[in-house]
């Protein structure tokens, strides 16, 4: 079976979920044709050999008639050079978008799209901005693709806009018996990502600055971005970009694993917390809410003060802290492991 993935940005939450999904299915012939790289030369080398990897350069997600035109022109004719093709797998908003125009043009049926995070559930942009995502996610409509949520949230948001939907979790490869360092003359609470708006570093920042007079508590942002000067509280340590090695690191020192995202598909970070037996502090927010079941593995919070009153909860409870946290890996073995995932796009590649 040969499946023809294509995304606008090969970064982020996509490359983790491709490099778990190739590594995972060697009985399936993969081909990805990928946009914006800032990590590609890194990314690529955790690939399996026998994946293929074309470059679509044009492509960029901000909308621009003449640029969008070209990148579609191109993309027909990579797609064309790889026929025959079983399945073509598109990956967020504007590939999602282009690509299916491109298989209708190449008479190519057979068409997933996975939004990774649906953009009409953004909470950067007003209220008229998210309709009109919408309202562009239901016209594209008429271009036949089967919407693939990577959480069931995400599907349940598609099914609320009458798109039909379904879901297959996003899968992790985790560590057979990670261990935990606890040290009780500290507190590491830690977040992945990049510093941006989804992201929601302010909020971040205003978590923190309540543990300010607490010398126990400090804050730790994995990774960097055009945001970061909102986290100035002086407990907030910033690593910037660095390697998976030192991601695990810094997830192994920690005691907790809190996400202010604004909104999510199933993030992969999270998972990657889950693997080292963190126990979780999410926004209650698409994506995040299929992570957390209140009270087993951690919590939800919507306001900044539900937050602070949770880590203070652990901070007194390291016996809970320990339990939710193999409550995480639990979770994660039985809901989010890469075999489900496998199992579950071969599964669907078949269906269509």
């Amino acid at each position: 079976m040969k499946i023809v993935h294509v995304t606008e940005a090969f970064e982020g939450g996509v490359i983790e979920f491709l490099r778990c999904l190739t590594n995972s299915t060697p009985d399936i012939e993969h081909t990805i044709i990928y946009g914006r790289h800032h990590f590609f030369e890194q990314a690529y080398k955790s690939f399996p050999g026998r994946v293929k990897f074309i470059a679509w350069p044009e492509i960029n997600t901000k909308i621009s008639l003449q640029k969008d035109i070209k990148a579609l022109q191109h993309l027909i004719k990579i797609l064309k050079d790889q026929k025959p093709i079983d399945v073509i797998h598109l990956h967020s908003a504007k590939a999602g978008i282009l690509g299916r125009i491109a298989a209708r043009r190449i008479g190519q049926k057979k068409v997933i799209y996975a939004p990774h995070g649906a953009t009409f559930l953004r909470k950067d942009v007003s209220v008229f901005v998210r309709t009109a995502f919408a309202t562009i996610e239901k016209a594209v409509n008429i271009f036949p693709a089967k919407v693939v949520g990577v959480s069931k949230s995400e599907a349940d948001a598609y099914r609320k806009i009458g798109i039909k939907a379904k879901h297959v979790n996003n899968g992790k490869f985790f560590p057979a018996s990670p261990g935990k360092k606890n040290d009780k003359n500290s507190f590491i609470i830690v977040t992945t990502g990049r510093a941006m708006r989804q992201k929601n570093p302010a909020l971040f920042n205003q978590i923190a600055s309540a543990f300010t007079d607490n010398a126990q508590v400090q804050f730790i942002w994995i990774g960097d971005g055009n945001q970061r000067n909102f986290l100035t509280s002086p407990n907030i340590k910033i690593t910037g970009w660095v390697d998976r090695a030192e991601v695990e690191n810094n997830l192994q020192n920690a005691d907790l694993y809190i996400s202010t995202a604004l909104w999510e598909g199933l993030s992969y970070a999270v998972l990657e917390a889950m693997s080292m037996r963190l126990p979780l502090l999410l926004t209650a927010c698409p994506g995040n809410n299929d992570l957390v079941e209140n009270g087993i593995n951690g919590f939800l919070f919507n306001y900044p003060a539900q937050a602070i009153d949770f880590i203070n909860q652990y901070i007194k409870n390291r016996e809970l802290l320990q339990a939710h946290g193999q409550a995480s890996f639990n979770m994660l073995q039985t809901n989010f492991s890469v075999e489900q995932m496998a199992e579950g796009y071969r599964k669907v590649y078949s269906s269509i």
